[in-house]
């Protein structure tokens, strides 16, 4: 056991790491432990499905730290383990090899786990599921063969940005989805033919509003038995059929669960005292919004840990900033922000080299999404931020 109780962030994808990062900006020496089920230092996930992929960049370009970095802030990494459980009076944690680590401050930053294909042979252990650095170097080996038949299950922005990647690496690749148009209920359908005409340009063959029915183990790979009475031999196949947020530790812990996730203040700060959830797994309060939220984009898992490990260290500090994240698909870019949390309607205005779509719910606007607007992107981030009227839109 650490001798003594500090702080302890459970988790270290982006959400984690900036909790400890703003923790030890404020309190130098007191004890930080991170422990994570993964086998690596923090690194990067976006860039699996799109420049690593792709090849464009290397391992080196996906650390989230310098290396020894952790080892200067004195941060004790348990890497390859799992917190089981949080027990005692709610001050220390137990860990799937038996020991425990005592915390005066716990951040519960652990992200989200891949959905499984819920369809015969859906879990078979074959499939490429997109989520870490393990599945990041399997989709960078199919880039790397150029010619391989590939399979890509989902249009959300992880299935378009993977399958664009591997069509213009070189792979042949099949991008089946149950949605008519991606995104079209997200976004609207004006964007997702936008998306679509992207995915397409980039070489891949879109199979929409064909739902998956079965996944057969072949000699060369597998087989697609799609509902439609469509069979697609295939050498690989990636799921990108969504997440959920891991919330195990959070359930067993007698935390408040709301939405799905774990619900937190504008502070982080969850049911239970000297606990805080960040990231993907947290339902909470924004303070510009004036409603709690729940989001999945890397900026807001860091503004969350930030806000976590300044409260711990001392600080004040809430999350206030307008939700938002960038996708790119093929070689076109998208940039989005939003509350959401749902829209009542939608303006779709430009041509398809530069487009902006403006959501609204009531009189009031509560998203943006451009292509090569950067203009309107930061005019709608400062009119979120404000709960401006959507006539306010110049």
């Amino acid at each position: 056991m650490t001798e003594m109780p500090g702080l302890v962030v459970v988790g270290s994808g982006p959400a984690g790491l900036a909790a400890v990062r703003a923790f030890r900006e404020r309190e130098p020496s007191d004890p930080v432990t991170m422990i994570t089920r993964d086998p690596h230092p923090p690194y990067a996930r976006p860039p699996l499905t799109k420049d690593f992929l792709r090849g464009d960049s290397t391992l080196d370009d996906l650390w989230l730290t310098e290396p020894g970095w952790l080892d200067q802030q004195q941060v004790g990494l348990r890497q390859g383990t799992t917190v089981v459980a949080v027990e005692g009076d709610g001050s220390v944690v137990r860990l799937d090899d038996g020991s425990e680590v005592p915390f005066a401050d716990l951040v519960l930053a652990t992200g989200s786990t891949p959905v499984p294909l819920p369809v015969p042979g859906g879990d078979d252990p074959g499939l490429i599921h997109v989520r870490d650095l393990a599945s990041g170097h399997r989709l960078r080996g199919l880039a790397e063969r150029p010619g391989s038949r590939v399979a890509v299950i989902g249009s959300g922005f992880i299935g378009c940005e993977a399958a664009a990647s591997l069509a213009l690496a070189g792979a042949q690749v099949v991008l089946i989805s149950d949605e008519e148009v991606p995104h079209a209920k997200r976004l609207g359908a004006d964007a997702g033919r936008e998306i679509q005409s992207w995915v397409a340009a980039a070489g891949v063959d879109t199979r929409m509003g064909v739902a998956l029915a079965g996944v057969v183990r072949t000699d060369g790979g597998f087989a697609l038995e799609l509902r439609d009475g469509q069979r697609l031999d295939v050498g690989d196949v990636v799921v990108a059929g969504g997440v959920r947020p891991a919330l195990g530790i959070a359930e067993r812990s007698g935390l408040q669960i709301e939405n799905g996730g774990v619900r937190v203040d504008a502070g982080m700060r969850t049911s239970a005292p000297h606990i805080f959830a960040v990231g993907d797994i947290a339902f909470a309060d924004h303070a510009a919004a004036g409603r709690p939220l729940r989001v999945e984009h890397w900026g807001d898992a860091e503004r969350h840990g930030t806000v976590a490990g300044t409260i711990v260290g001392g600080g004040a500090a809430s999350w206030r900033e307008p939700p938002g994240f960038w996708s790119t698909i093929g070689d076109e870019t998208l940039k989005y922000s939003a509350w959401g949390d749902g829209y009542d309607g939608s303006v779709f205005t430009g041509s398809p080299d530069r487009w902006r779509v403006w959501y609204y719910r009531g009189e009031e606007i509560c998203g943006v999404l451009t292509h090569n607007d950067d203009g309107a992107y930061e005019q709608g981030q400062q009119l979120l931020a404000r709960r401006a009227r959507f006539d306010e839109i110049s």
